[in-house]
């Protein structure tokens, strides 16, 4: 059986990427973080991911920006 992810969240994740030209999402759920990924990659959009422990990961098209202090690199 094939993993399925939620079409309302990849449509507010990509919503959000539309209107604000970022994207930053945070899920544990690979298949979720997976698609964000194919899409982001598709679009030739550069994009850091971030793993903040216990399987979460943290996507983001902030690639300047440091995830903690919010300071640019």
């Amino acid at each position: 059986m094939g993993s399925i992810v939620n079409p309302a969240w990849v449509q507010e994740q990509l919503k959000n990427l539309r209107e604000t030209g970022d994207l930053d999402a945070t899920s544990s759920y690979n298949p979720a973080i997976q698609s964000l990924i194919i899409y982001l990659n598709d679009i030739g959009k550069p994009f850091k991911i971030y793993n903040l422990g216990a399987g979460v990961k943290r996507i983001t098209t902030k690639t300047d920006i440091c995830p903690c202090c919010k300071r640019k690199l």
